[in-house]
């Protein structure tokens, strides 16, 4: 018999729905995908050819559980000098990033201890929660998708320890401004609890600046800044990034990964020290998706029947339709009568409902026709 905690938590959706479109296309058919959220791009050449070498050099083997130091080194650097994070080694650890949520999890929380999660949320966030036996208390946020501190403190109960977010904001583009993390800092401070403060879509910004809470000196041993080189350089498969904690956080985490990870993979951190030191590439990228975000935006906004907040960051339109038809089987029909891929609304929460994610990582020609069979097939059901 499987283990009970499994019964707590869900298959991802985006990953379900890109694994049903690549049976498809194995099928041989035509699909457009908008699901998962990787950038289309190969990893940079030079990144590759780092990783390649230190492997040609012999670098295969176990690394410190904690990483290898100068890619320690250059994170706390880049931490320092880009984000105003004033850590040093003792304050950080490479691990791949979706693990380090978990390792915040596992390191903070009790089992009954509760986690404020701001709506719409990365569908990841409360299924990471649960399976480590805590509880999840959403929030609903603002036609801005900014945060709703009123309606957290009505959730607050002594068990609460921490909150979850990512900025910019998985599913809706959300750049925070630095007043509305103030306030949520002065929120987490007066209540004692821990911040997670997920910053993978760092480099994709397009309006707004990003800001950092473990920036504030009073915020720094209260936050836990969770950063990588998935998004910024296309290095999904490499499975690689870094938590920026307190030493006692770090510490317990790197305990967590000795028994789990071991450490994470000593080829991807060779790369990973390649990329780090390339601020090009993300800017490269950055100006390819702000052209997208741009053109998927003018043809939501010119469909009649579709809406969308432009968003201020990462590769995702968070698009609202109309009609009765449930996200995820509006999803479904989607997939079954156009060949596009979506990810439902309601995988990020209530809020999500008459909703999807569509991840604009993929080429103009993709875009154009890929919307027009969306907005062709949501006049259809509406």
């Amino acid at each position: 018999m499987l283990a009970s905690r499994l019964s707590s938590i869900s298959e991802s959706k985006s990953v379900a729905t890109s694994n049903r479109a690549a049976e498809l296309v194995k099928a041989g058919k035509r699909v457009y995908n908008f699901g998962i959220g990787e950038p289309d791009f190969t990893t940079p050449e030079h990144i590759i050819r780092a990783g390649f070498d230190a492997a040609l050099k012999g670098k295969t083997h176990y690394t410190s559980s904690y990483g290898i130091v100068e890619l320690r080194e250059a994170i706390s650097r880049k931490m320092n000098e880009v984000n105003n994070v004033r850590s040093t080694l003792k304050n950080i650890l490479v691990t791949p990033t979706k693990f380090s949520l978990n390792l915040a999890v596992m390191s903070l929380m009790n089992p009954g201890d509760e986690a404020i999660i701001p709506e719409p949320y990365y569908l990841s966030y409360p299924d990471i929660v649960r399976l480590h036996g805590g509880k999840v208390l959403t929030s609903p946020t603002d036609g801005n998708y900014s945060f709703d501190l009123d309606d957290m403190r009505k959730l607050l109960s002594p068990r609460t320890k921490m909150v979850i977010i990512s900025n910019p904001t998985n599913p809706t583009g959300k750049v925070y401004s630095e007043k509305e993390l103030k306030e949520l800092s002065d929120f987490v401070l007066e209540n004692n609890l821990y911040l997670v403060s997920d910053e993978i879509y760092e480099d994709l910004i397009f309006e707004g600046k990003m800001f950092s809470p473990a920036s504030m000196q009073e915020m720094f041993e209260r936050t836990i800044t969770v950063g990588g080189f998935s998004k910024s350089y296309a290095m999904t498969g490499w499975r690689i990034g870094y938590m920026v904690a307190p030493e006692e956080i770090i510490k317990a985490s790197n305990k967590l990964q000795q028994q789990t990870l071991t450490c994470a993979p000593s080829v991807s951190q060779y790369a990973s020290l390649a990329a780090i030191q390339d601020r090009d590439t993300p800017a490269k990228f950055n100006e390819i998706f702000r052209k997208r975000r741009d053109l998927v935006h003018g043809l939501i906004s010119n469909s009649g029947n579709l809406e969308m907040r432009k968003p201020e960051g990462t590769f995702y339109a968070f698009v609202k339709y109309m009609g009765k038809l449930p996200s995820e089987a509006f999803s479904e029909k989607l997939l079954n009568d156009k060949l596009v891929v979506v990810t439902p609304g309601s995988a990020f929460g209530d809020q999500g409902e008459f909703h999807f994610r569509l991840s604009f990582a993929t080429d103009d020609e993709t875009i154009k026709e890929g919307i027009s069979k969306i907005i062709e097939f949501a006049k259809s059901v509406s």
